[in-house]
């Protein structure tokens, strides 16, 4: 082969190689992006659902008033006052009695009613023939108003008559929520996106229709509200965004680089073919420099682990990462650590099944996903349980065991949640065991609801997470990899960063080639006697 065409196809090798691996990181990235702003957007239509109930309970307690008083404006007057005028729920209230096939108004509070008496008796009439309450569309005069009414099925029949004003600036307190603050959103009366129906949104009219959203409908009443949104920026962080031409940039220099050292070699070896080992010695060169460019999938797999561990006042942290043998398949292996708030951290340490870029992907997502459910305030089994529903295995291919817990720095106490992981090792100063958790089916397997254990930890104690590739070794039961774990934990030393390289040169010794994560924190402070464990049902043992 001519100099010329080794250079060339050297050169396309690596463009195709660096192409494959940007398009691979630019499809993950889409891809987290993606099931991060369909995270986000439900948990946004989850806050617009409670707040309905927050509609629907004052109409359906006036008609309980009226229904069981008779009618009594007196009693009806005083329940609605509170809800009803300026800066309040409603702008208006009003009880209606039905009679034959019209309806009259008996009293009313606040504003006088914008609906006409035709009006207001056919959504009278709409209502005794429906089971919740019953909406009006927005009408296209101003000021805009929606329209409620509740009746009841009894004799005398009642309904309950209310309006509510759309905010001039279209926004309302539920979506000043932490969930919304990564989003631009809008909000429609009804199913569809309207622009007629547009009752709240925190962007200008002309931004209308919102492009890449994710959408969520949420029922209100005889009808629904439609929410859209879309991110305000990359949902997963600068570096997933900017990774896909990173990847590219060090694959064109890596080619550039490579083409450069081929047709060198080929030079040098027409220069000197009788020399052997000089050839040979080329030629390990050249593999050296695929080999480096292969290296970038496992670069890829750090880049999805956390950059840096949380420092927390009370806690010492450390972790480690290995990859497995192969070096080359990206895992789905990874550990998290978050502080909640300035009483309570949050960990986590999970194994997705399997290995490539579906594997990674789907750990990406859960990581995402238990984290945020984590810093909403949700306890381990809760976050475990909404995940469960997120996976399955059917449909995408794998699952995953993952353990979560929630730290109170002023207690000490550890709740934890386990989904078909390892149960974690806890070093004190009478030595080391495992703790026994319920352990719950693995997510992906099924929707299920899971335990939780907590534990008091002694000051000076420490809690050891891991994944399986610490523990097993090829033809060994791996009882005898839990023994080994423990009996080399049992006295850890000064820092725990050091002790975790120690543990690492002892236990991961000959393993099956799996990856390891490792996350482990000790509490700092004197030592105290063993710790005490509260069981799932909160006793003490």
């Amino acid at each position: 082969m001519s100099v010329g065409r080794l250079g060339f196809v050297v050169g396309l090798i690596g463009l195709v190689v660096t192409g494959s691996l940007a398009w691979t990181a630019r499809s993950l990235n889409r891809s987290n992006e993606h099931r991060l702003l369909q995270v986000q957007t439900a948990q946004g239509g989850a806050l617009i659902a409670s707040s309905i109930l927050g509609i629907e309970a004052p109409l359906a307690t006036a008609l309980q008033i009226e229904t069981v008083t008779g009618g009594d404006t007196g009693q009806f007057a005083r329940f609605m006052s509170a809800y009803t005028g300026s800066g309040q729920l409603f702008v208006s209230a009003s009880v209606w009695q039905v009679a034959g096939s019209g309806a009259h108004m008996v009293t009313s509070v606040g504003q006088p009613g914008t609906l006409e008496t035709a009006a207001v008796q056919a959504l009278v009439a709409k209502a005794l023939h429906s089971s919740t309450f019953v909406v009006t569309g927005i009408p296209a005069n101003t000021p805009q108003l929606i329209g409620f009414a509740l009746a009841n099925s009894a004799s005398p029949t009642y309904a309950i008559v209310a309006e509510r004003a759309i905010p001039a600036n279209r926004k309302v307190a539920v979506e000043s929520n932490s969930a919304f603050s990564d989003l631009k959103y809008a909000t429609y009366l009804g199913a569809t996106t309207n622009s007629a129906q547009l009752t709240t949104t925190d962007v200008s009219p002309s931004q209308l229709p919102l492009r890449g959203a994710a959408r969520v409908v949420v029922p209100f009443g005889d009808t629904s509200v439609t929410l859209v949104a879309a991110p305000l920026g990359h949902l997963g962080g600068s570096l997933g965004a900017n990774l896909p031409w990173i990847v590219l940039a060090v694959g064109i220099v890596l080619t550039i680089t490579s083409v450069f050292v081929a047709v060198r070699l080929a030079r040098r070896r027409r220069e000197a073919e009788v020399d052997a080992e000089t050839i040979s010695e080329l030629y390990r060169d050249l593999d050296r420099l695929y080999g480096e460019q292969r290296s970038i999938a496992l670069t890829l797999q750090h880049a999805l682990l956390p950059r840096r561990i949380p420092s927390i006042a009370e806690l010492e942290i450390a972790s480690r990462y290995v990859a497995g043998a192969d070096g080359v398949d990206v895992g789905g292996d990874w550990y998290s650590l978050v502080q909640v708030d300035e009483q309570r951290f949050a960990f986590v340490v999970g194994d997705v099944s399997g290995r490539g870029i579906n594997a990674a992907t789907i750990m990406a997502q859960l990581r995402y996903t238990v984290r945020a459910y984590l810093l909403e305030g949700h306890g381990p089994g809760a976050a475990l349980g909404m995940c469960s529903r997120q996976l399955d295995i059917a449909e995408d291919g794998h699952f995953a065991t993952i353990l979560v817990g929630v730290g109170d720095l002023g207690s000490r106490e550890v709740t934890l949640a386990n989904a078909g992981h390892l149960n974690p090792l806890l070093v004190s100063v009478t030595g080391s065991r495992f703790i026994e958790t319920p352990v719950g089916l693995p997510i992906g397997v099924g929707a299920a609801t899971y335990a939780e254990t907590t534990l008091v930890m002694p000051p000076g104690s420490t809690l050891l997470a891991f994944t399986d590739g610490l523990v097993e070794r090829r033809g060994e039961d791996i009882d005898l990899g839990f023994q080994r774990l423990a009996h080399a934990a049992t006295d850890l030393g000064k820092t725990l960063d050091g002790a975790l390289t120690r543990l690492l040169s002892i236990v991961a010794e000959d393993t099956a080639g799996d990856d390891i994560a490792i996350l482990a924190f000790r509490w700092v402070g004197r030592e105290l006697p063993d710790p005490v464990v509260i069981g799932a049902s909160g006793s003490r043992v």
